[in-house]
């Protein structure tokens, strides 16, 4: 039997990008969470006593990593070494190898990989032998099928655990394209276990071998819902095991919200308190963005309140405590008309914009600005059919918000 830990994209350092100001506290909480999902994924470790630990690719969130970034993650590794616990680590598109000569040294028990799949071996105290084989990126972008050069599994192996960080081919994500493969590849290397990272969503593409992206440790963004943290996996001759370890500190959620018959202010703002409310019955920080449906009851001028954010800011006046709830955005989803007042003002005008946008070619030539930017890249979604409708709808919102017409003060009151 052979047990380890599976983690990949930590990303410590990550700047959380989108994210306007808030108190202290929450930025701390913020700073902090791909650090304390590091900390967990070594707890996690150590009290199972298991026999190596795989971290693939993305240990940092930038190939110009911090020192602090590189000091806190060897503080990490040392606490491994002192339970002598390898860890075998490869470097992916976000933390490839650059100049070395910025690079802090790792404890003695951290084996990383060169730029070319490898194989290190290891014998536990149980006297198996343990192949594991995986390469790191030295650029960001890696096209090639770095599948290829992996090979097939060694006959005095106990088990082989091959490490990939890369893109597999028929999945539906936004992630980049790097150094792509598909399961059948992977099959035919007749590996016990492929530890893959880049796609930050908990993913099993195989069951005979275990074929698990296991997610990035700590979500980032409003993208990233849903569980994260790291895999503990135990292979046995006639079995194969993976329990799942929550690491992050804080979950991003978005959440449905009726305020159906709701006509003022006081109306709305108790309806979400309470749904704040209802949420805090949790071990950890939640983050979340809150759609407001069934809105056809609200004045107009609660309506200019919520999309000039004025509800938000005043939602987002917290007191420090344990386990907080951020609200960082809040939109109304309007039942979508046939023939919206607004666009009855130049209807051959606004027909023909909303069939060029639907045109994923134009708008793709419209949004390119917006991609092409790594920095910001990561926090958009794929520009497929339901994500253009999306913003196209949003846009929609916006304009009719622009345009309309608050009714007077008498009414309102």
């Amino acid at each position: 039997m052979v047990q380890f830990i599976h983690g990949a994209d930590l990303h410590l350092d990550s700047p959380f990008i989108g994210l306007k100001s808030m108190p202290e506290f929450v930025w701390q909480a913020i700073y902090r969470s791909t650090f304390e999902a590091l900390s967990q994924l070594v707890n996690i470790a150590i009290e199972n006593k298991v026999d190596f630990v795989c971290l693939v690719g993305d240990i940092y969130d930038s190939d110009d990593r911090s020192v602090k970034a590189q000091a806190f993650f060897r503080n990490e590794m040392e606490r491994l070494n002192e339970k002598k616990i390898p860890v075998y680590l490869s470097h992916g598109n976000h933390d490839y190898i650059g100049n070395q000569g910025l690079h802090l040294e790792m404890p003695e028990n951290v084996v990383i990989f060169g730029e070319n799949p490898e194989t290190y071996w290891l014998t536990t105290k149980r006297n198996e032998k343990i192949a594991m084989t995986g390469f790191s990126y030295t650029k960001r972008w890696i096209t090639e099928r770095k599948i290829v050069d992996y090979p097939k599994k060694y006959d005095e192996a106990d088990y082989q655990i091959g490490m990939l960080h890369g893109f597999s081919e028929g999945l539906e994500s936004e992630h980049g394209k790097y150094a792509p493969f598909t399961l059948k590849e992977l099959k035919n290397k007749q590996y016990d276990y492929w530890a893959l990272g880049h796609i930050h969503k908990r993913q099993q593409l195989a069951a005979h071998p275990l074929i698990i992206y296991p997610g990035n440790t700590q979500g980032r963004n409003s993208k990233e819902t849903g569980p994260k943290g790291c895999e503990l996996v135990t292979l046995t001759d006639i079995s194969e095991q993976i329990e799942f370890y929550p690491t992050a500190t804080i979950h991003w959620e978005k959440i449905e919200l009726s305020i159906k018959g709701s006509v003022n202010l006081e109306a709305v703002y108790t309806s979400i308190q309470q749904a704040i409310l209802n949420k805090r019955k949790t071990n950890y920080n939640l983050f979340i963005s809150i759609d407001l449906k069934d809105s056809e009851a609200l004045l107009n001028g609660v309506r200019k309140k919520i999309n000039q954010g004025e509800l938000l800011e005043a939602l987002q006046q917290i007191i420090q405590e344990d386990n907080f709830v951020w609200i960082y955005q809040i939109e109304l989803v309007a039942k979508k008309k046939e023939n919206e007042q607004y666009m009855q003002l130049f209807p051959e005008e606004w027909q023909k914009a909303l069939i060029e946008l639907e045109e994923e070619d134009y708008f793709n030539e419209v949004t390119n600005p917006f991609f092409d930017y790594t920095e910001i890249s990561d926090l958009l979604n794929s520009r497929d059919s339901l994500y253009r409708g999306k913003i196209i709808e949003r846009a929609k919102d916006r304009v009719k918000s622009l345009l309309t017409v608050e009714g007077s003060d008498e009414i309102e009151n």
